[in-house]
């Protein structure tokens, strides 16, 4: 499963960083985080069960607009629950 997160308040064309493996895609939780501000984007899927803290979460940071800052926080927020959350940046 993938998911693609981006705050409604950025304009400009947000890209994937790399194109996953389809299959990976597939058997795993996975996340783009495609901007700053999707914190929230990510809690709403959670609380409305898209998301499971059951199963491993691999979040991918895009390569503009807050990305990587807001996967931290993601990251943190998984941590806190008892969750368990990677970041990927690149292959």
């Amino acid at each position: 499963m993938l998911i693609t997160l981006a705050s409604s308040l950025h304009r400009e064309k947000l890209e994937l960083p790399f194109e996953p493996d389809a299959k990976w895609v597939e058997e795993n939780q996975v996340v783009a985080v495609l901007s700053g501000g999707s914190e929230a984007l990510f809690l709403e899927k959670v609380n409305k069960g898209e998301i499971s803290l059951d199963k491993p979460i691999y979040l991918i940071a895009g390569e503009q607009s807050n990305s990587l800052a807001a996967c931290c926080e993601i990251l943190s927020w998984i941590n806190q629950h008892n969750g368990h959350g990677e970041i990927r940046t690149h292959r």
